[in-house]
């Protein structure tokens, strides 16, 4: 198994908790924007359904406006759940397997995602660069990196946050979706105590 065993009060140890504790901030932090944009979005849409229904007016801006809103806020929560495993995942193959295999496949997942943010990371910045700089949106009138920065920018808190969650796993036995310390208990030899 990948567990590290290090001691409680070792340096180690605290920075890494501290490391986690800015995590689950930084995470926060990325919620509550999340929580902004959705306010938006939902207020924009109101005003222009009121404006079209209402005053027979619809406002060119709005459907825009919604439509990057809606981007921005799908792909920073993609980020968020994959911080906290929120994400939708089938649990029922998952739960038959043993602790050992469970910590197994978490561990490649975790891995996979650091590797999938990292490709996500380097095709949004050259993607940012290359179209963002090139188009400007219709009813808005501003560059489209603005709107296309988002995508490295999830790219590397799916990596940060994968990461933050393999060394959770590594150093403390556990994620989310386990809620569980590895022990000797568990079966196969776990190194964790």
């Amino acid at each position: 198994m990948l567990t590290l065993n290090i001691e409680e009060g070792s340096q180690a140890y605290h920075a890494t908790k501290r490391f986690d504790e800015v995590i689950q901030s930084l995470d926060r932090r990325l919620r509550q924007f999340c929580l902004v944009l959705l306010s938006i979005l939902v207020s924009v849409v109101v005003l222009n359904v009121v404006m079209r229904y209402v005053f027979s007016e619809s406002l060119l801006w709005a459907n825009e406006l919604s439509r990057y809103l809606m981007t921005w806020f799908a792909l920073l929560m993609t980020a968020s759940l994959v911080n906290s495993d929120d994400h939708l995942n089938v649990a029922i193959v998952y739960d038959k397997f043993s602790k050992q295999t469970q910590y197994r496949l978490q561990s490649a997942t975790m891995l996979l995602y650091v590797f999938a943010g990292l490709i996500w990371t380097n095709f949004g910045i050259q993607y940012c660069l290359e179209a963002g700089l090139r188009a400007t949106a219709p009813a808005l009138e501003f560059q489209m990196i603005w709107v296309y920065m988002i995508i490295p920018i999830t790219g590397a808190l799916v990596t940060l946050f994968s990461g933050a969650r393999f060394i959770r796993l590594v150093i403390f036995g556990q994620t989310e979706t386990l809620e569980t310390h590895y022990t000797e208990a568990d079966g196969e030899g776990s190194q964790h105590d």
